[in-house]
């Protein structure tokens, strides 16, 4: 689809529509779609004319291609190593806290240990290669535990630099902090 702004809609170098996008529920994202629309179609008239149909045009056609999604991917991400089955068994009930939330929790370190053998440096590297992977494919990443250890650093940083939010949790299921994608 084509952009409906001038390069000064820019922020950081991404696209105002998809910044804004970022930042929103999608409900509340084809709220503003619908917004733009009406007022586009509304003032077109008394102000720009045929730009004003052609922003409004945009606007409809890029609601219209929104796709619901009807659950968001979340990446699980807490401590395996130490008491490995006590870290397992905690990750297990991580991923409840994400389904009861209306998540679909993408819990690796749960799914691979079924196959690798976090002590054994090949494996373990496999295992970090297939979550990052993983990572790629979801929504958001939420952290549990108190501590992070210097493998959920390492997720935590990525999933930043993909801009997905990242959501921190005591082992209680508290929140402790959540970061917009990037920040």
């Amino acid at each position: 689809m084509d952009k409906v702004n001038p390069d000064h809609y820019k922020k950081g170098g991404i696209e105002t529509i998809d910044y804004i996008k970022a930042k929103l529920t999608q409900e509340q994202f084809k709220g503003y779609l619908t917004g733009n629309v009406i007022k586009y179609l509304s003032r077109h008239e008394q102000k720009n004319g045929k730009e004003d149909l052609l922003k409004a045009r945009w606007y409809l056609n890029r609601l219209l291609a929104e796709k619901p999604k009807e659950k968001p991917f979340i990446y699980v991400c807490s401590p395996l190593k130490g008491d490995v089955e006590r870290n397992i068994q905690k990750a297990i009930g991580y991923s409840r806290h994400v389904y009861i939330q209306g998540g679909i929790p993408m819990t690796p370190h749960v799914n691979f240990t079924t196959f690798l053998d976090d002590t054994i440096p090949e494996d373990r590297t496999a295992g970090i290669q297939m979550g990052m992977q993983l990572l790629l494919k979801c929504d958001e990443l939420w952290a549990f535990g108190e501590k992070i250890s210097k493998g959920m650093a390492a997720e935590i940083a990525a999933a930043k630099n993909l801009g997905l939010v990242v959501r921190r949790f005591n082992d209680r299921y508290q929140p402790l902090e959540v970061c917009d994608g990037g920040s």
